[in-house]
């Protein structure tokens, strides 16, 4: 699983760039463009787009490898299911949210419903993928101490 959830933040990091790349309307606007100080806060809001891009891509891959260390039997901490739990919830919440915006909760200007609805899809095999990992990792853990008499 620690491989699928590394794949599953390399597809996040790239479809997030999607995004940007084919609606940059959503970060640029037209008066932001139009004068020199635009141009500097676009390169400053470009730059904090690529190191948000760069620490979400960090979390999968911290939470991917050590799910895979723990699968091997190799030291493991905690902390790592916490962030799993929390990247499932942010699943679930982006899934409503794209859910929401489908059947009109949610005011998106220019939305296209077949992105909604392969969001929808994605996000929510992610947080099932996540939560799956996340019993995963406790059952282990509590199978660990039964058996061995260590956590």
């Amino acid at each position: 699983m620690g491989s699928g959830v590394i794949a599953l933040g390399l597809w996040n990091t790239i479809r997030i760039v999607l995004i940007l790349i084919y609606s940059p309307q959503t970060l640029i606007t037209q008066e932001l463009a139009g004068n020199r100080a635009g141009i500097v806060g676009i390169a400053v809001l470009l730059a904090l787009f690529a190191l948000v891009v760069v620490i979400l891509l960090s979390i999968f891959l911290y939470v991917g490898k050590r799910a895979r260390d723990e699968g091997l039997g190799k030291k493991r901490s905690p902390f790592y299911i916490a962030v799993i739990v929390l990247l499932a919830i942010t699943h679930f919440f982006s899934f409503i949210y794209s859910g929401s915006a489908l059947i009109g909760i949610i005011t998106i200007e220019e939305v296209d419903v077949l992105s909604l609805v392969v969001s929808m899809i994605v996000d929510a095999t992610a947080a099932i993928t996540l939560a799956e990992m996340c019993w995963s990792a406790v059952m282990l853990r509590i199978y660990g101490k039964k058996n061995t008499g260590k956590g």
